[in-house]
């Protein structure tokens, strides 16, 4: 009976030995997932920065040439030839239509005695300037009139971007102010407000602005584009990314989440400023540059919270 004993102790000790390497590391994995367990919402945080920020506003525009040479027709006649197309560089004193005078295509004889010279019927028609031409209205074999338009020459380096500004915010619109010109295809192109027309459209109560392009650009006339002008500036502003400004839903109270230390954020209320593509200027409270600002992670989460940093 005791050698029955004896052995049964020894199997539940060798037994015991065999399962203790289990049991120990079973307890070391619950003792790690518990040091890796989330003390409270992963957070991403941000400072404060200092910025200088505009104000601006945004208007339509079109762009026009304010310098134009309208070519007429001198005789009543049929057009004979046409020498330049559209697109084409012209200089003062370009040949651009031959013209054949009725009486000539009645008579291919028909001679005029003017004293000085010869008429036989056919007149060139030149420019007066030179420039682009940008619209041809007849082709060879059409018949005009004695002044009527038959193609506009246009001088490049008159292109102007048009502004009609409503009345109320005339006084934003300061002649000598660098702006912005965006076009449709996304470029972005620099220029100043260059001048003014002294007066009001009756109808839609603007007043006309020009914006000249700081550098040279062929845009093809009565282009649309949208003109970004500042009209307020802030030095020094304190900004934050707009992703840490929270609203509610109708959109009329703001607030951030701030840390008060390394685990726990706060609800702080705030007054926005004006904003650009990706900063919101903050007016109250004043926030120090070295202060914590949640960002991702701070939707939904309440007035005091049990944050982990996660970059």
């Amino acid at each position: 009976m005791n050698y029955y004993k004896t052995l049964t102790g020894k199997l539940f000790f060798i037994s015991f030995i065999m399962t203790l390497p289990v049991l120990v590391l079973s307890c070391s994995s619950k003792v790690e997932e518990a040091n890796q367990k989330v003390n409270g919402t992963p957070v991403q945080i941000v400072n404060p920065v200092s910025v200088n920020m505009s104000n601006f506003i945004l208007l339509n525009g079109n762009a026009i040439f304010l310098r134009k040479e309208i070519i007429r027709s001198t005789f009543d006649g049929f057009i004979s030839k046409v020498y330049k197309n559209v697109g084409d560089p012209v200089k003062s004193g370009d040949i651009l239509f031959q013209l054949k005078t009725k009486e000539l295509s009645g008579n291919d004889n028909l001679k005029l005695n003017l004293g000085d010279h010869i008429f036989k019927g056919s007149v060139f028609i030149k420019a007066a300037s030179s420039g682009i031409l940008n619209e041809l209205d007849y082709q060879e074999g059409d018949y005009v009139t004695a002044g009527e338009q038959i193609a506009i020459v246009s001088n490049p380096s008159s292109l102007r971007i048009r502004l009609n500004v409503p009345y109320e915010d005339i006084l934003k619109i300061k002649i000598g102010s660098l702006c912005q010109i965006n076009l449709p295809d996304n470029v972005t192109l620099p220029g100043i407000v260059e001048k003014s027309v002294p007066s009001v459209d009756v109808s839609t109560q603007t007043q006309t602005f020009f914006v000249k392009l700081i550098h040279a650009k062929n845009i093809p006339e009565n282009l649309n584009v949208i003109i970004k002008i500042p009209f307020s500036n802030f030095k020094n502003a304190v900004a934050l990314p707009k992703s840490a400004i929270m609203t509610n839903v109708t959109q009329d109270e703001f607030w951030v989440m701030k840390l008060i230390n390394d685990t726990t954020a706060i609800k702080v209320d705030i007054k926005k400023g004006i904003e650009n593509d990706s900063l919101t200027q903050i007016i109250s409270p004043k926030f120090e540059i070295q202060d914590r600002i949640l960002t991702d992670g701070a939707y939904g989460l309440p007035d005091t919270a049990e944050v982990e940093i996660t970059k």
